[in-house]
């Protein structure tokens, strides 16, 4: 395969997992080109694989990393490393691949010591998207390489690697291994622009890696994330970039499609994942919206995140209008809570099904050449672009920033909250008011910021509180009214109401169906 037309497709999803962070930042900032090393003076780092004027975008805008009551990071020794996906083995260290060296490292949170892990089959100067990985019981972790069209294997006892072609669609030009996942005793791996999905055995001889491969349905453009139900059947989403798609599902054992056409303003669902009840959630990277399947209804509801926080976005050009979220990859931790993160809010959230709330926390670090920032200081993202759950942490890289992090939800938060009502009925026309007690947990210093947000349409239902923001030295109660429009369609849909405290949000959803 030539590398130009591996580096369009590179750039083609760059487009569309960062979508320009607030339509501000070029797309030829996408291109893995290596540098002209002859007109620029070289730190013998990788930093070198970009040139002078884009270290701070891609290789860190500050040197420190930071932390806040929920979130410590830790700065990568190694320069410009660009830590992509992540997990823990069993022993709690933490592991991760470097996409501007092509190393697996190592970081122990005993110590708070890094080892990385030199790949003599990388060459020098090449960089990759490598998102999908698995620790197997063994000790090897498997990891994916899109820009090289290749599945790694890294040996953590002898400290070897190993490399498996990846096999490109028959019909397909081009190939795109992304993410990584257990199914039984084997790995599947969704080919993101070959439309298939492949199922390997971990035992592997030969340089091809010998999968048993699965056209996706129809003709969509991408496919997406893997995930699989206790009865072995698999689940995976295929799309058209802002024309919508459809959630699959397949059973290995009889080679039977299922498809369930995805609710309208779902147009990039990446990250999916099996939850209590064997329900489907999806996350929407075009959008602020997470969504859940009930296989027995063949039901879906839709969920939405609380609006970014303006740090994140800034808007120094006044252009953006309706800031998102975008919600990446998910998964559920050991307490059934769903946590995923939210690429341009620079946050991790994490939902409770059966309570009904939502938490979002800020990542500390920002690199504001990925936002529309301006001259605006403390702004931008860290691109958290993976993270993983281990008990009450939840570790992630900054692939911007050269940090990982981890947050710890155990940590009390600031404030309570109650809701007088989680179920309301509206006719058209009328309104109903909701009333929301909030205790403050701890002094608080400074405003708590009082916010909506909803899946219906601001024309079908309009939403008003009492505060906007409020200084919460004992309990308190907002008022939320909520009106239906005369003309309002009808359905259930989901209201969020929120309290923001410097750097996380606490939010409770309440369904309203208009009948």
């Amino acid at each position: 395969m030539k590398k130009s037309t591996k580096k369009i497709i590179a750039i083609a999803f760059m487009a569309v997992f960062v979508l320009s962070t607030i339509a501000v930042v070029s797309p030829s900032i996408f291109r893995f080109n290596n540098p002209d090393n002859s007109q620029q003076s070289l730190t013998g780092t990788p930093k070198d694989n970009y040139t002078p004027d884009k270290w701070t975008t891609f290789c860190q805008s500050e040197n420190e990393s930071k932390s806040t009551k929920y979130i410590a990071e830790y700065k990568i020794p190694t320069l410009c490393t660009q830590p992509l996906s992540i997990t823990t083995d069993p022993s709690g260290k933490v592991w991760f691949t470097e996409t501007n060296t092509g190393n697996m490292a190592e970081f122990d949170p005993t110590t708070k010591s890094f080892q990385e892990f030199e790949n003599p089959l990388w060459q020098k100067g090449e960089k990759s998207m490598m998102w999908g990985i698995y620790y197997e019981p063994d000790g090897n972790i498997w990891f994916s390489d899109s820009q090289h069209n290749l599945i790694w294997k890294f040996n953590t006892q002898t400290k070897n690697y190993s490399r498996f072609v990846f096999p490109k669609t028959l019909g397909q030009s081009e190939a795109f291994p992304q993410m990584l996942k257990p199914v039984g005793s084997d790995l599947v791996v969704n080919d993101f622009t070959g439309r298939k999905i492949s199922i390997f055995s971990t035992v592997q001889t030969g340089t091809n890696l010998k999968t048993i491969d699965i056209n996706s349905p129809e003709d969509y453009n991408f496919t997406s994330d893997v995930t699989a139900d206790p009865s072995g059947n698999i689940w995976y989403t295929v799309w058209n970039y802002q024309l919508g798609g459809e959630l699959v599902k397949y059973n290995p054992q009889t080679s039977q499609f299922s498809n369930y056409t995805l609710p309208t303003g779902i147009l990039a669902p990446n990250g999916i994942s099996i939850g209590p009840g064997n329900k489907v959630w999806i996350t929407d990277t075009a959008s602020s919206m997470f969504i859940s399947f009930d296989p027995q209804s063949q039901q879906f509801t839709k969920y939405i995140t609380s609006p970014p926080q303006v740090s994140t976005y800034g808007n120094a050009s006044g252009l953006i209008k309706t800031p998102i979220t975008r919600p990446y990859w998910n998964q559920f931790d050991d307490q059934g809570r769903l946590w995923f993160n939210e690429q341009v809010a620079n946050s991790l959230a994490v939902f409770d099904p059966v309570k009904g709330s939502l938490v979002e926390y800020l990542v500390p670090s920002k690199n504001p050449n990925w936002s529309d920032c301006g001259t605006l200081t403390d702004c931008g993202v860290a691109q958290v672009l993976d993270f993983t759950v281990s008990h009450n942490k939840v570790w992630f890289p900054e692939w911007v920033e050269n940090n990982i992090g981890v947050l710890d939800s155990s940590v009390p938060l600031p404030l309570s909250q109650n809701a007088s009502a989680s179920n309301i009925t509206l006719h058209r026309g009328q309104n109903e008011t909701v009333n929301v007690t909030l205790v403050p947990n701890e002094q608080l210093n400074g405003p708590v910021d009082i916010m909506t947000q909803q899946t219906a349409s601001s024309q079908d239902l309009r939403v008003t509180t009492s505060d906007k923001s409020i200084v919460l030295d004992k309990q308190k109660t907002v008022t939320v009214n909520i009106s239906a429009d005369n003309f309002a369609l009808s359905g259930t849909y989901k209201l969020l109401i929120g309290a923001r405290y410097q750097d996380v949000t606490i939010s409770q959803f309440v369904t309203v169906t208009i009948a």
